[in-house]
């Protein structure tokens, strides 16, 4: 008995990954552009909490994004944040009555600078130091953490996966790419790998991060150069953006 194929069955096309991102990719562009669209009188404070709220919609729930600080158990804090994400299952945060957040560095994977331009080199440089401020805490606890996942120790000197994840994300003008590729090596010869920034990102620009010996990646530790990728599809460089964030690190407990 021959039974009959539904009408949607018969007029799907055949999936096919790369068309299934792609889509996706103009998705979340279209998506987040729609956010970015200009007010008048809009403030930093405002944009930072669009990009906060874009990333909310497209990380895995399990992930809190919102700002503040992050610090370690022996009371060392970093400087302000304009993005943090963290895993909600992992820790707690704390909470002061005027609204500002306190996360402990254990559950904090990833923090970000937004900027809505970025054209003096002044200004990366004090947004490097910035994301350092985070990378520098102890997430193993004194040596005492273990990861949530997997069986090896929290150290965060060996492993990438055990690093804080940080970006810098520029949504509107921004120094030339091949600027910021120079200013990031130099910064990365003078600064131990363990506290290297991950990514940085210009919306519809480029991204610079690093590349290692199977390509490029954000893995500082297995670092062979700076990789500085211009924008030749916005979608595409989007979704590039997001696949790296998407790499977080491990939890830890």
């Amino acid at each position: 008995m021959k039974r009959r194929r539904s009408g949607l069955a018969k007029n799907m096309e055949p999936f096919s990954l790369g068309r299934l991102l792609a889509a996706a990719g103009q998705r979340m562009r279209a998506d987040l552009a729609e956010r970015l669209v200009a007010h008048p009188g809009e403030l930093g404070a405002h944009r930072e909490e669009i990009i906060r709220q874009f990333f909310r919609a497209y990380l895995p729930k399990r992930f809190e994004v919102s700002s503040g600080f992050a610090f370690d158990s022996a009371g060392h804090i970093s400087q302000q944040l304009d993005v943090i994400i963290a895993d909600a299952l992992t820790c707690p945060r704390f909470e002061t009555m005027g609204g500002v957040k306190f996360y402990p560095c254990e559950a904090v994977v990833a923090v970000g600078q937004v900027r809505s331009e970025l054209t003096c080199r002044e200004e990366l440089k004090k947004c490097l130091g910035n994301l350092e401020s985070a990378k520098a805490l102890d997430r193993s606890g004194g040596a005492t953490a273990a990861n949530a996942i997997g069986p090896d120790d929290a150290n965060d000197e060996r492993e990438h996966l055990n690093q804080v994840f940080t970006f810098l994300f520029v949504t509107g003008k921004a120094l030339a790419g091949e600027t910021v590729q120079l200013d990031l090596l130099d910064h990365v010869l003078k600064t131990a790998p363990h506290l290297w920034p991950n990514v940085v990102f210009a919306l519809d620009q480029y991204l610079v991060t690093y590349c290692c010996d199977d390509g490029v990646c954000a893995n500082p530790m297995h670092a062979r150069g700076v990789a500085y990728q211009p924008c030749e599809d916005a979608d595409d460089l989007l979704m590039r953006f997001l696949s790296l964030l998407g790499g977080l690190p491990r939890p830890l407990t």
